[in-house]
């Protein structure tokens, strides 16, 4: 069906809405509901899609057609939660936390010479 689509920059909602099959509020819907679509919109103010927003409308409505999935199930099947990092040892967690410690104890320290520098009316150094 993809290969079918014109190539061109951008789509108004209404050959999208040709294309794809998607009726136009259903499209506004999706939009709304955050991180699903969104099209980009230029000075009118009028929506413009990608090709790549027309595959992805494709399979929003291949995932509610088919595995007739939610909203939310389908926003969490196709924008998955950043993975979490590996775990560390409690070796290097220890070390991490007392680089940490040290840092900020510096940071501290040059904090509090700044404001003795700044109490004695800004002379010194």
């Amino acid at each position: 069906m993809e290969e079918d689509f014109p190539r061109k920059p951008f789509y108004t909602i209404g050959e999208v809405c040709r294309l794809t099959g998607v009726k136009a509020h259903v499209l506004r819907y999706w939009e709304s509901q955050g991180k699903l679509l969104k099209p980009q919109r230029r000075g009118s103010r009028h929506r413009l899609y990608r090709l790549s927003d027309i595959q992805l409308i494709c399979e929003i409505k291949r995932l509610r057609e088919e595995e007739k999935l939610s909203l939310a199930a389908m926003r969490r099947q196709l924008h998955p939660p950043a993975s979490l990092p590996p775990a560390m040892s409690p070796a290097a967690l220890a070390a991490l936390g007392k680089e940490v410690t040290d840092l900020l104890r510096d940071i501290r320290d040059e904090l509090r010479e700044l404001k003795e520098t700044l109490d004695e009316g800004g002379e010194g150094e």
